[in-house]
């Protein structure tokens, strides 16, 4: 029985582990990578590096280990069927992925995301006076198209 569990470990769980630490270390390398590079962006475009900016990469690091965790181990149970872990594998491909592309975003880009979102959010903030704005430019225009159908 022993040889049979040192069999097992040595023959399936050795290279799931491997490749799992492997796919970790990219994710993180990755997650770094991109840290580092908005920092420059920031400093690029003169914003403040503040603690809240450097949180984002703690939500961010929860967000994609979370699921990875499970896929870990969704791949060690099923190490006797599936020659390598896929599952984490994929995530992790699809984690490099998202930082690869969050890395070649341009610092203008960045500027103007951050300009969009502020500009709805003033526009949801301000949602009713804009609607009032609206109904009396509409008013007005039907009270110059009647004015106009009398003369």
């Amino acid at each position: 029985m022993k040889d049979v569990i040192y069999q097992f470990v040595h023959e399936h769980m050795m290279m799931h582990i491997i490749l799992i630490s492997l796919s970790t270390v990219a994710t993180i390398c990755a997650m770094a990578i991109d840290f580092i590079a908005g920092v420059i962006k920031a400093k690029q475009r003169g914003e403040a590096r503040t603690s809240t900016g450097y949180k984002k990469t703690a939500i961010k690091a929860q967000k994609y280990f979370s699921p990875f965790m499970v896929l870990i181990f969704i791949d060690l149970i099923c190490c006797i069927v599936v020659p390598f872990p896929v599952f984490s594998m994929l995530w992790a491909a699809y984690c490099v992925f998202c930082e690869f592309k969050s890395v070649r975003e341009k610092s203008w880009q960045k500027a103007e995301l951050r300009k969009a979102e502020k500009t709805m959010s003033v526009i949801i903030e301000n949602k009713d006076e804009i609607a009032k704005m609206a109904a009396e430019i509409l008013f007005q225009t039907q009270q110059k198209g009647q004015k106009n159908e009398k003369d």
